[in-house]
């Protein structure tokens, strides 16, 4: 899953540690993002991050 995510996002910084990089986001942090597309690339991270502590 993490393989797959960095391919999605391959400019992303994510570290290994989703549920970090979640915690120490900030809105609006990515260059040029706007509320909208910041809240999608926290959607696809925090889904990731549920589907590798379930265990895919």
């Amino acid at each position: 899953m993490y393989a797959e995510l960095a391919e999605e996002l391959p400019d992303e910084d994510l570290g290994e540690d989703l549920g970090d990089f979640l915690e120490r986001h900030e809105p609006g942090s990515e260059l040029g993002a706007d509320a909208e597309a910041d809240e999608e690339f926290l959607e696809t991270v925090r889904e990731a991050h549920a589907r590798i502590a379930r265990g895919f």
